[in-house]
């Protein structure tokens, strides 16, 4: 795992950077008589990077041998990622109800040996539950799409 620390670990840094960074430009870091809103997101990037820089170093100085970077629990982990991400992308069409039910069942489909009548079942179970327990029974609106669900 030493390719990906050092990617994790890079890439925290770098998050950290730039959010210490816009913080400092574009939020005012003192109020009249308080930290203002850029005190926060300022020190929290700040403290990304420090934690950032003990990862980076001890896997550059660990020499152990390099595993592999995409290992299968990395592949299936990346397809959950591309799954969620297409469902709260079409949220819009499919509505609430319907998109959690269909990531419901694509993370079973995923991440273990469902059949296909496990997961539609789990789909009309899940969409419904969700339609009636919070949109009906307990009257929170939820985002619908343009099925209605």
């Amino acid at each position: 795992m030493r390719y990906a620390d050092i990617m994790a670990g890079a890439a925290f840094f770098l998050l950290g950077a730039a959010t210490a960074i816009l913080a400092w430009l574009d939020l005012p870091y003192t109020a009249d008589f308080s930290p203002g809103p850029g005190f926060l997101p300022f020190w929290l990037g700040v403290g990304l990077m420090i934690c950032a820089i003990p990862v980076i170093v001890a896997e550059v100085i660990n020499k152990a041998k390099p595993e592999k970077l995409v290992r299968p629990e990395t592949v299936k982990c990346l397809k959950v990622l591309i799954l969620i991400v297409t469902v709260f992308l079409l949220l819009p069409v499919f509505g609430y109800s319907a998109g959690l039910a269909l990531i419901t069942a694509g993370g079973m489909r995923l991440m273990g040996r469902h059949s296909w009548v496990s997961c539609a079942a789990t789909v009309i179970v899940t969409a419904v539950a969700i339609h009636y327990l919070f949109g009906r029974w307990l009257g929170i609106p939820l985002p619908q799409g343009m099925i209605g669900w």
